[in-house]
C-alpha cells in the first residue's frame, strides 16, 4: 500500500515538473532529481574496530570534500556564471570559501533572523509570499567548484557523492554532467557518479539558490542562512553492495528482559559469482552474541533479505541512564569468502511505547527532562564534532535525558553521540510552514505539497531508523494540521512499529500519539489531567516550555511539581539549548553578541533578539538558569522529616538505577561557616522507591543562630563526563539554632558621619574616617533594568512600570528633621511627569557602635502604580569597593522563582563575577535569602549590610540607567561606580517571552511596605 502511495507521489511529481514553465526551484514538486533512494548509512568500513567506534571517515573508501572550494556569489540568478560547472571554465579569479559553512558567515549576503515569518515576504525584497514562488531578483546564487582525485584502489568500484546539507536548492554536476538537483536542506542527498568520474582530476560543481519553493517548508525560528552547511563527501562500494538495512532491537513486552533481534537488508548490484551476507552481533566486550549468514540469490540487481527473528535472554538494555550498546556488523562476501563491503552500526535493545496512557522506555514510565537543540555555531549552522561533544557533555552533566532535534534532522554524528552516551532523541522532520499560518492557507491542507511533506518525513526516518537513541518521531513543527500530516502520520505508523509518532499542531486529533502542546501553563496541564471529553488516552509531553530568553526560567519548580505528581504529564523540552547569536567586534575593539537586525540595512526583516533563548550561550558557556535546570531535573530528591534526628525521606527518581551506585555526603554547617558535623552514607533504594535515612542528632553550638544540613550525591564509579567527584544531586535544609545569639561587632577605630539631603530626604553622605563611602544618595527603588521577560509580561511588567514612571523616579522632601543621632524624612515620589506615585518615610538612627539603621516605610498610590519590580534601596559606591562577601543563596544569581539551585552559605566573589552578560543587557546578579552582605576594597575596608529578615541584593559594575539603555554588550560603559540594590522584595523573572509570566506568588504586591537595613563600616 505504502509503496503504491509513494509511486503515485513520484508520478505526480514527475508530471508536474514537466508541465512547469518556472525553474525547478520555484516548484513544490521539484524535491529532487536522480537522487538515490533514502536509506540507512552504509558507509564502508575497513575493520570491525573502526565500525564499532563509528569512525567511517578513516575508511580508505571514504573521501571528504570538505575544505576550500572556489566560490562565486551573485545577487540574482541572471548574474550567475551559467557555464561554471564545465571543467574548462576558469575559476582562478574566484575567491575561496570554506565548506561546510554558510556563506553569510563568510562575507557574502546578509544573515536574517526572523521567527514565524518568511524573510523574503517583505518590502525590502519587493515580494509577498505566494507559494511556491520565491523572489527572483533578490534570490542570491552561490556557485561552488572544486576538484578531486580518486584513489587508485577505487578503480572498478561504485562511487557515490553525498551532500549532507545544502540550503535551500541546488543543482550538482560532476565533470560537466548534471547529476540532478535537490530541495530539502537537512537530510542527505546522494548520487551514483560511477559512470561520470575518471582517473586523475575530477570536477564537482554546485549551484546553490538562497530561496526556493522548499523555503516555504523551512520557516523555522532560526537565522535564515544559505549554502553548503554540512559535509560533502564521496564513498566507494563494490559493484554489488549493501544498499540499506533495518534493525529491530526490541524487548519482550512481558518482562522487558529478553532481547528481540531482527534484521532486514537490501543488496543491490550484480556480482561476478555467488555471494553471501553475514551479520555478527557482538557485545561491548567483543563477544559474539549472534552470527548468521545467508546466500544471495541472483534475482536481478536487487535482493531483499530477511533474517529470522532471534531472542536473547537477559540482554543488556539501552536507556539514557545505561546506554549499553551492541555492535552489528554486516559483511558482504564474494564467492571466495572475502569481505567486499563491511558496514553496520551500534545497536541498543530497548522499547519506546505508549502504555496505559504513559510514555514508557523498557516498560517503565519516564519523565522527559529535555531541551530543544538548534544547530548553531559561529560558522552559522555548521557545528563541529567538538562542539557537539561539548553539547552532550553539558547536557549529561546537568541531568537532561532528552533532546528534541528542533526543527530538523541533525548531523549524523549527533545521533552517534546520543546512542553512545545516552540521550533520548525526538527526531523531527524538516517541515515548518509557520509563515502561512494554521488556517485555510496552511500548506498542511494543500495536497499539492504532499510529495514534499512525504519526502522529508521518509528521508528523516530512513537515514536514522536504526539509532536506539531515537525514541519518538516528530512530523514537523508549527505547520498547521491537515491532510498532509494525516498522510505522513499514516505512513509512519505503517512502517514504524517500535516508536511513537508525535505532532504538536495535531493537538488532540488522531494523528499524534502524544499530546504535545507547547508553552502550556501549570493550570492548563492540570486541566488536561481532569479532562473527560474527549477521554484522555495520551501522555502530555510539552515539545517546548520554559522559554530561556535572557534572564529567565522562573517557575520551573511549579512545573516539576506537576510532572512528579501527575502520572500522565511527563515533562517536556525547554526552549532552547543554545543562544543563536554571533560574536562580533565593533570599531572600537569591543566585543558583543549580535542578533536579528544587526546585519544589513535598517529595514531588514527581523525579530530582534528572540533567537537568544539558550540555556548556554553561543560558545557553550552556561547561563545561570542552566544550574536551576540541573537542580530541578536531578534524580535524587530528599525531604527533612525530623530536624532533631536528621531523618530524611529520599526519593529515587531514576528509572533504571539503584541509589547504591552513589555516595551521600552530608554536612551540617553553621552560619559562621564552620562545619559542625559531616559524614557519608550508602543508600539502598530501587528505582522510583522512597526510603528513610536517619543521620542522627547533631548539637548546634550556642554561637550559631542557624545552620544548614547540606546533602550531596556523587557517583561511586566514574562514567563519561561524570567523575567520582562530580555532584549529580544536592539538597539543603535550614536548622534553627540560638536565635538570641548576636555576634560581637568589632569596635570602630574612626568616626562615622552622615548627612541627609534636605531636598530629597535621602541619605546623601556616609563618611567613615574622613572618607566618603557613597557615590550617590540612598533612594527608594521600585524599578529594575528590564529583562526580556519583563518586556513581554501580560500582567504588570515593564509596560506597567514605565507607564507609572517608576524608571525615572525622584524624591521630593515634604519634611526633613535631623539630630546628632540621625534624622527623619517624609518624601513624595514623583515620576518624570511630576505625578505623585506614592509617599515614603525614612528614619535614620545612628547607634553607638557606628551602625546606621535605615527604616523605610512606603505607601504606593494604587491609582498610578499597578505593578512593582522591586521595593528596596538603591545607591552607588566608588568602584574600588568591588569585593563582595555575603551569607545567602549562591554562588550564582538567583531570583525568588528561580532559586532552588542556590545553596545558602558564605560566599566570596566580586562585582565583575556577579554580573552576567546576557546577549541583550538586562537586570542580573541578584541574590536571594541573604542574611548579610559586605562590600569591600582590596584592603578589606568598606560597608556591611544586614537586616533582621532575609533580603535580596545585587551589585553591578554599571549604572542602572546604562544597563537599561544598552541593547548590546558593547554599549555598556563603566563610570567609576558600582550600583548596589538592597531589596525587601523583588519580582521573579518568569518566562513571559513565550509562556507564562511571573506567577502571582512571585510578584511584588502593590501594597504598603516597611523594612529595615543596617549599615556599618567594615573593620
Amino acid at each position: 500500500m505504502i509503496k503504491n502511495i509513494l509511486l503515485s507521489l513520484i508520478a505526480i511529481c514527475s508530471f508536474s515538473v514537466a508541465m512547469m514553465a518556472q525553474p525547478e526551484w520555484q516548484s513544490q514538486y521539484a524535491i529532487g532529481k536522480n537522487k538515490l533512494a533514502p536509506h540507512a548509512y552504509v558507509w564502508p568500513y575497513e575493520t570491525t574496530d573502526a565500525l564499532r567506534s563509528g569512525n567511517y571517515e578513516q575508511s580508505p573508501f571514504y573521501m571528504s570534500l570538505n575544505g576550500k572550494w572556489k566560490f562565486n556569489w551573485v545577487k540574482n540568478p541572471d548574474r550567475r556564471p551559467k557555464d561554471f560547472y564545465k571543467p574548462s571554465f576558469y575559476t582562478g579569479g574566484w575567491a575561496d570559501i570554506e565548506v561546510p559553512g554558510n556563506w553569510e558567515r563568510q562575507g557574502y549576503g546578509t544573515a536574517i533572523y526572523v521567527n514565524e515569518t518568511y524573510e523574503f515576504d517583505d518590502p525590502l525584497f519587493n515580494f509577498k509570499k505566494n507559494p511556491p514562488l520565491v523572489p527572483y531578483e533578490a534570490n542570491e546564487v552561490g556557485s561552488y567548484r572544486r576538484t578531486f582525485t580518486l584513489p587508485a584502489d577505487w578503480k572498478d568500484r561504485r562511487i557515490v557523492i553525498c551532500c549532507e546539507g545544502v540550503i535551500s536548492f541546488y543543482y550538482i554536476w560532476v565533470n560537466g554532467h548534471q547529476l540532478g538537483y535537490n530541495q530539502g536542506s537537512k537530510t542527505p542527498a546522494e548520487w551514483d557518479i560511477t559512470d561520470y568520474v575518471k582517473e586523475g582530476e575530477n570536477t564537482v560543481a554546485l549551484e546553490v539558490y538562497r530561496w526556493s519553493a522548499g523555503s516555504y517548508l523551512e520557516c523555522q525560528d532560526m537565522w535564515r542562512l544559505s549554502g553548503i552547511e554540512r559535509d560533502v563527501y564521496l564513498y566507494s562500494t563494490p559493484r554489488q553492495f549493501i544498499s540499506d538495512y533495518k534493525v529491530i532491537s526490541s524487548l519482550d513486552k512481558q518482562t522487558y528482559k529478553e532481547g528481540i533481534f531482527a534484521l532486514e537488508a537490501t543488496i543491490e548490484g550484480a556480482a561476478n559469482g555467488a555471494s553471501t551476507l553475514e551479520y555478527t552481533l557482538e557485545d561491548a566486550s567483543g563477544k559474539t552474541i549472534l552470527k548468521k549468514e545467508t546466500p544471495i540469490k541472483n534475482r536481478g540487481l536487487s535482493n531483499f533479505i530477511t533474517f529470522d527473528e532471534q531472542t536473547l535472554p537477559d540482554v543488556k538494555r539501552w536507556s539514557a541512564e545505561h546506554p549499553d550498546l551492541y555492535s552489528l556488523t554486516l559483511a558482504l562476501k564474494n564467492d571466495a569468502g572475502q569481505v567486499t563491503h563491511l558496514t553496520g552500526c551500534n545497536v541498543g535493545f530497548r522499547t519506546s511505547e505508549i502504555k496505559d496512557g504513559r510514555f514508557c522506555i523498557n516498560g517503565v514510565p519516564v519523565l522527559v527532562k529535555g531541551a530543544n537543540r538548534h544547530e548553531h555555531s559561529q560558522l552559522g549552522r555548521t557545528v563541529s564534532k567538538e562542539l557537539m561533544e561539548e553539547d552532550i557533555r553539558l547536557m549529561k552533566q546537568h541531568n537532561l535525558n532528552t533532546v528534541r532535534n528542533s526543527h530538523y534532522p541533525t548531523h549524523p554524528y549527533w545521533y552517534q553521540l546520543c546512542d553512545r552516551y545516552g540521550l533520548y532523541v525526538i527526531d523531527e522532520a524538516n517541515i515548518e510552514s509557520h509563515g502561512m499560518g494554521y488556517g485555510p492557507a496552511s500548506l498542511a491542507k494543500d495536497s499539492t505539497w504532499l510529495p514534499a511533506h512525504m519526502d522529508r518525513t521518509r528521508r528523516m526516518y530512513e537515514r536514522a531508523k536504526n539509532h536506539p537513541a531515537i525514541v519518538i518521531w516528530s512530523l514537523g513543527n508549527e505547520a498547521g494540521n491537515g491532510i498532509n500530516f494525516e498522510r505522513t502520520y499514516d505512513y509512519m505508523k505503517s512502517i514504524e512499529t517500535t516508536r511513537p509518532i508525535q505532532y504538536e499542531r495535531a493537538e488532540q486529533n488522531y494523528n499524534t500519539d502524544i499530546y504535545c502542546r507547547m508553552y502550556r501553563s501549570v493550570e492548563e496541564l492540570l486541566a488536561y489531567v481532569r479532562q473527560t471529553e474527549p477521554k484522555v488516552y495520551r501522555p502530555f509531553i510539552m515539545t517546548e516550555y520554559l522559554h530561556a530568553m535572557g534572564n529567565s526560567c522562573g517557575g520551573l519548580r511549579e512545573y516539576m511539581e506537576v510532572f512528579e505528581t501527575e502520572p500522565i504529564v511527563q515533562g517536556g523540552c525547554i526552549w532552547d539549548w543554545v543562544d543563536q547569536s554571533f560574536r562580533e567586534i565593533d570599531a572600537d575593539g569591543r566585543w558583543y553578541w549580535t542578533y536579528g537586525g544587526d546585519y544589513g540595512p535598517k529595514n531588514i526583516p527581523s525579530f530582534g533578539n528572540f533567537c537568544c533563548n539558550g540555556l548556554v550561550n553561543a560558545v557553550r558557556e552556561p547561563h545561570p538558569h542552566l544550574l536551576e535546570v540541573k537542580k530541578a531535573y536531578q534524580y535524587i530528591k530528599a525531604n527533612l522529616v525530623d530536624s532533631k534526628k536528621l531523618t530524611l525521606s529520599i526519593k529515587n527518581w531514576y528509572d533504571f538505577t539503584n541509589l547504591n551506585v552513589y555516595t551521600l555526603h552530608w554536612q551540617v554547617v553553621g552560619d559562621n561557616g564552620k562545619v559542625i558535623a559531616d559524614g557519608t552514607r550508602q543508600v539502598e533504594a530501587a528505582p522510583h522507591a522512597t526510603v528513610e535515612v536517619t543521620l542522627g542528632a547533631v548539637h548546634l553550638p550556642s554561637d550559631v543562630r542557624e545552620a544548614w544540613l547540606n546533602l550531596s550525591w556523587t557517583p561511586a564509579e566514574a562514567a563519561p563526563f561524570i567523575g567520582t567527584d562530580y555532584e549529580v544531586a544536592y539538597d539543603q535544609f535550614v536548622l534553627t539554632g540560638n536565635r538570641n545569639y548576636r555576634a560581637p561587632e568589632a569596635k570602630l577605630s574612626g568616626k562615622v558621619e552622615m548627612d541627609i539631603d534636605p531636598e530629597t530626604g535621602a541619605l546623601r553622605s556616609y563618611i567613615y574616617k574622613g572618607e566618603e563611602m557613597l557615590a550617590s544618595p540612598v533612594v527608594l527603588s521600585l524599578y529594575r533594568p528590564v529583562t526580556d521577560n519583563d518586556n513581554r509580561e501580560k500582567v504588570g511588567g515593564a509596560k506597567a512600570w514605565k507607564k507609572a514612571g517608576l524608571d525615572k523616579l525622584t524624591q521630593h522632601a515634604l519634611s526633613v528633621k535631623t539630630s546628632v543621632r540621625g534624622g527623619r524624612s517624609e518624601v513624595e515620589l514623583l515620576n518624570a511627569r511630576g505625578e505623585k506615585v506614592g509617599i515614603a518615610s525614612f528614619i535614620y538612627t545612628m547607634k553607638k557602635d557606628g551602625m546606621l539603621e535605615v527604616q523605610t516605610h512606603f505607601v504606593p498610590d494604587t491609582d498610578v502604580i499597578t505593578s512593582l519590580a522591586r521595593v528596596g534601596l538603591a545607591f552607588e559606591m566608588p568602584d574600588t569597593y568591588s569585593r563582595v562577601t555575603y551569607l545567602g543563596r549562591g554562588e550564582h544569581e538567583t531570583y525568588i522563582d528561580r532559586n532552588e539551585s542556590g545553596r545558602i552559605g558564605i560566599y566570596h566573589t566580586d562585582v565583575e563575577r556577579m554580573f552576567h552578560y546576557y546577549v541583550r543587557p538586562q537586570a542580573t546578579g541578584n541574590r536571594t535569602d541573604v542574611r548579610w552582605m559586605q562590600l569591600a576594597d582590596e584592603a578589606g575596608e568598606g560597608l556591611a549590610f544586614h537586616s533582621d529578615t532575609p533580603f535580596q541584593f545585587s551589585v553591578i559594575p554599571f549604572t542602572d540607567e546604562c544597563l537599561d539603555a544598552a541593547t548590546h554588550i558593547n554599549q555598556l560603559r563603566r563610570e567609576g561606580v558600582v550600583t548596589v540594590h538592597l531589596d525587601a522584595m523583588q519580582a521573579g523573572v518568569g518566562t513571559a517571552t513565550c509562556g507564562p509570566g511571573v506567577l502571582p506568588q512571585y510578584r511584588v504586591p502593590v501594597q504598603e511596605y516597611a523594612f529595615r537595613f543596617a549599615i556599618r563600616p567594615l573593620k
